[in-house]
């Protein structure tokens, strides 16, 4: 949930750094809950979305994760639709996203699965993103707060509308969408509580390569395996809690900027 991190290595294996991090993002979690139960925040009216095959939806959801990898990969070989400069960068490297999620979207297409499934509302959407927005400038706040930066808070704020941070975005938004894609078929296979420990678990084991290659001892190893697990386990439980996957965007969005992550 908070891959982008990784945009500067060595920043993911200092405490210094996640547990301000950490501390943004369960911020704005807790924040969503507690507008929640003031009824400020939308309230979930439906249970969570169901499916007759399990298994089946599973297996095309990790074909699915396979196709956008590979479709990565691909951009990444420039074999997608080329660059440009000024507004047709912006406009390709839109395009060339919509391209490398599109296997999500024909999975959902092929199987008559609406967007409940990958936890997207319906309905008070514009009232969902606000809330992000103010949500994540409490994560902002917070994170610059304990890092010692908060002069930093008026440009962090002002490079939210930059066209080279808004052009960010809508990876972002695909990116969170993907997860819950892949989180809810897990979930319709584990159970609910598992599914939300395998998947902390998964994003904690993807940083041990990393942080064994920046020399970090076994204590703090495991310090940052159990946040990791930790944390992305606790905003899935408010995401499902909310069935809205876009406020958390907006959230990320706001925080990677914070971070440095699209620099």
């Amino acid at each position: 949930m908070i891959a982008a991190v990784d945009a500067d290595g060595t920043q993911t294996a200092s405490l210094d750094f996640f547990l301000p991090v950490t501390a943004a993002y369960l911020a704005a979690c807790a924040g969503w809950l507690v507008l929640e139960r003031l009824r400020i925040a939308p309230t979930a009216k439906e249970s969570f979305p169901r499916t007759v095959h399990p298994w089946l939806d599973l297996a095309l959801a990790i074909a699915a994760a396979a196709g956008i990898f590979l479709c990565g990969a691909a951009y990444r070989a420039g074999w997608l639709i080329p660059g440009g400069s000024g507004s047709v960068r912006h406009v390709s490297w839109a395009l060339n996203n919509l391209i490398i999620f599109a296997p999500m979207a024909i999975v959902l297409a092929a199987r008559r699965q609406g967007t409940e499934t990958v936890l997207l509302p319906r309905d008070s959407i514009g009232r969902g993103l606000l809330i992000g927005a103010g949500l994540g400038v409490v994560g902002a706040f917070v994170f610059l707060l304990l890092r010692g930066e908060l002069s930093r808070l008026g440009p962090v704020l002002l490079g939210v509308a930059e066209a080279s941070n808004l052009t960010n975005l809508l990876p972002v938004m695909l990116e969170g969408v993907a997860i819950a894609f892949l989180f809810v078929r897990f979930r319709w296979v584990v159970g609910a509580w598992p599914s939300l420990i395998v998947a902390g678990m998964l994003f904690a084991a993807a940083h041990i390569p990393r942080q064994m290659e920046s020399g970090l001892a076994v204590g703090e190893m495991a310090a940052f395996f159990a946040l990791n697990t930790m944390l992305p386990a606790v905003i899935l439980a408010v995401v499902v809690k909310s069935r809205d996957i876009l406020w958390l965007g907006v959230v990320h969005y706001i925080m990677d900027i914070a971070i440095h992550a699209f620099e």
